[in-house]
């Protein structure tokens, strides 16, 4: 692993990032196909269709339909690429990835878009806060949380070099650089982003930028963060969280997706198997159906602002 953080403060979108990394891929490996569900040009992928069009399939709205052809294609001998809205890429066609690709261990990468509050105003049946459970209960199947455009090329790329089943979930708009564009990772590795002593932030996705600003805040009140970009959910870096839970009296988990089945459930489980009893302060999303509203509305009302965070950790941590 040879990872460093960015020097410069910028954003990029994350669908241009998917659509100008597999414009790349595409041209040097035939073998790369691309597949959506009437949402090419949503994704990024839009000038793919038209360049590649023979490597490329809309199979419409039909999302059932578009696992079943990549299954086809990876036995084919295919390196499929799928691209729809998370909730419909995950809780619509779980039989379909559990058999299809799982059981028959095909090879896939699906790019999950616009989880959790990223639905914005497509509202409550375009949201999904429950794909990281429902992905990790699949076995084979590698579930993968982009922090930055950095991570989410990286993962493209290394799917190409090393077939399975991947789920990726991102956004399809701006995430601030976290990392420098030189950067690599490690398959199943988590990073230590900013050190501190005193309480460690575990967060995946975009919630890692929010987890650096916390961070700074309470470094204001005289309290040492450290932040962790987990990346991984599945495998996750047991190594690393379990020197985290060693090490630190606080841990807070912070992920935009329901407190069930997420790396919050994953920390309580890894703390109940082992010697040591920091506190757990699990951030995500109660037991609820998403609603209409722009990103800042959402993030305020399902709690996952860095003043929201800041003021959970005040009240059931350090002042509890």
């Amino acid at each position: 692993m040879k990872w460093q953080l960015a020097s410069e403060n910028s954003q990029i979108e994350m669908r241009s990032v998917y659509g100008k990394t597999l414009d790349q891929m595409m041209s040097n490996d035939d073998q790369i196909v691309a597949l959506d569900a009437d949402l090419a040009s949503s994704s990024g992928a839009g000038a793919i269709f038209k360049k590649y069009p023979n490597r490329s399939v809309d199979v419409g709205i039909s999302e059932q339909n578009m696992i079943g052809v990549a299954a086809g294609l990876s036995l084919s001998g295919m390196k499929p690429y799928v691209h729809t809205f998370a909730p419909f890429c995950t809780r619509r066609v779980f039989d379909q990835l559990y058999t299809s690709i799982g059981l028959s261990r095909n090879s896939i990468h699906i790019y999950g878009s616009d989880p959790g509050f990223w639905s914005l105003y497509n509202g409550a049946t375009h949201t999904t806060f429950e794909d990281l459970a429902i992905m990790r209960a699949i076995p084979n199947m590698n579930v993968f949380v982009p922090s930055d455009p950095i991570t989410f090329a990286w993962i493209l790329r290394y799917y190409s070099n090393h077939l399975g089943a991947y789920y990726t979930r991102s956004t399809r708009k701006p995430l601030p650089l976290i990392y420098d564009n030189n950067s690599e990772f490690t398959f199943g590795k988590g990073n230590i982003i900013r050190k501190g002593k005193d309480i460690v932030l575990i967060a995946v996705g975009e919630m890692v930028n929010e987890a650096l600003q916390v961070a700074q805040e309470l470094e204001s009140k005289g309290v040492s963060a450290c932040v962790v970009d987990l990346l991984f959910v599945k495998p996750y870096d047991q190594q690393l969280i379990e020197s985290l839970i060693a090490e630190y009296k606080y841990i807070v988990t912070i992920e935009n997706h329901y407190l069930t089945g997420g790396i919050g459930d994953i920390l309580a489980a890894e703390i109940a198997e082992s010697s040591y009893h920091p506190r757990l302060l699990k951030i995500g999303v109660a037991n609820r159906f998403g609603e209409v509203g722009d990103e800042e509305y959402l993030k305020k009302t399902y709690g996952l602002r860095s003043i929201d965070i800041l003021h959970k950790i005040d009240q059931e941590l350090l002042n509890g």
